[in-house]
């Protein structure tokens, strides 16, 4: 039970701060002492401890520890001594008060995606990747941006009848077009509207004209180590400005493994259901401008190659088009459920 472990974590860290050995604490022997996990940034000299879903951030020298994004407490200043980072007895006792008074003003809260952002890429003008397919005695253009509109609107439908508890955006409904910077525009505006969660979802396909049997679809996120700002000096607050790094590297740690796990669970719903017909090509990395620039949950998925004569016709059937989006549809799906569940409060 998540509870159960919680709950004796906080018991840990309070027994820990009420001076049992009445002695400074070593991060590293209290993240062991608590089973928890500790992310340590050595050029800003500030980490995260993490157990059960609370996250405690901290840094040398400064007089104050983040709970859970959200409370801030103060401390005595965490030193740099003997190789290692310290936190006085009071210091540990102040935050273990502090992550109970959290959970306590929080408890039956629970996150929830509330936005899923479809992006089909290209459109109007800009055409995207073109491949071509035989239609009677013609060749005929197959362009990007007409799968991509096809694939989203499937989607769409899919996503509504599923999750009518949740808002399903599209970046562009037709053949229109919308620039980069417009749609991480779209993207970035719901972070006004909520405190929940928004996903991000790209949607391509794929050429290679000096590789004509290159095939399959492939799910694509931002590398982890890609540094960028996701909590800014007016998100942060002004009372928060002294830790407002360490806010940053807790933010971007939190979205880069989500935008993984979402992508896993995208590449899954298409293997299963369009896998015996087109290749699995696995998850990559990459800093597409859409994904670096999207302050949340965001992957790229390509669905197929145009420059593939064979997958070229398969990217031409509605049919198929709409098994395309029936594995979209399932990994997004298991990544909601996933997430929430583990939000809950419930037990795991």
């Amino acid at each position: 039970m998540r509870a159960a472990r919680v709950a004796a974590s906080l018991c840990v860290l309070l027994l820990i701060g009420a001076g049992l050995g009445a002695q400074d604490k070593n991060i590293l022997s209290l993240t062991s002492d608590l089973g928890a996990v500790l992310e340590w940034d050595p050029l800003r000299d500030a980490g995260v401890i993490s157990f059960g879903d609370d996250r405690i951030a901290v840094a040398v020298g400064t007089d104050s520890a983040l709970i859970n994004y959200r409370l801030k407490v103060q401390i005595d200043p965490p030193v740099r001594k003997d190789g290692g980072v310290w936190l006085t007895t009071a210091a540990v006792g102040a935050i273990g008060d502090a992550v109970q008074k959290d959970r306590l003003a929080h408890a039956g809260e629970h996150l929830r995606v509330q936005y899923i952002l479809l992006d089909p890429g290209h459109g109007g003008k800009d055409s995207g990747a073109v491949g071509t397919v035989t239609s009677g005695k013609k060749q005929v253009p197959l362009m990007e941006k007409d799968i991509t509109l096809s694939v989203a609107n499937a989607l769409v439908d899919l996503l509504k009848e599923g999750f009518p508890d949740k808002e399903v955006i599209l970046t562009r409904t037709d053949d229109t077009f919308v620039s980069l910077e417009d749609r991480v525009v779209i993207a970035n505006g719901l972070l006004q509207k909520t405190k929940d969660t928004i996903l991000y979802i790209s949607i391509h396909a794929n050429t290679s004209p000096f590789n004509k049997t290159a095939s399959g679809f492939e799910v694509w996120c931002l590398p982890p180590s890609y540094e960028r700002t996701l909590v800014d000096e007016k998100a942060a607050g002004k009372e928060n400005l002294d830790i407002l790094p360490i806010l940053n590297s807790m933010r971007q740690e939190e979205v880069s493994l989500e935008s993984t796990i979402l992508a896993q669970n995208i590449l899954s719903g298409l293997d299963a259901s369009v896998g015996s017909r087109s290749g699995n090509r696995g998850m990559r990395q990459n800093d597409w401008y859409v994904v670096r620039n999207a302050r949340m949950p965001a992957v790229l998925t390509e669905v197929g190659f145009v420059s593939n004569a064979e997958e070229a016709a398969r990217l031409t059937d509605s049919a198929y088009l709409k098994d395309v989006a029936q594995g979209m549809y399932s990994g997004v799906k298991s990544f909601i459920q996933g997430f929430e569940r583990s939000r809950s409060g419930g037990a795991r």
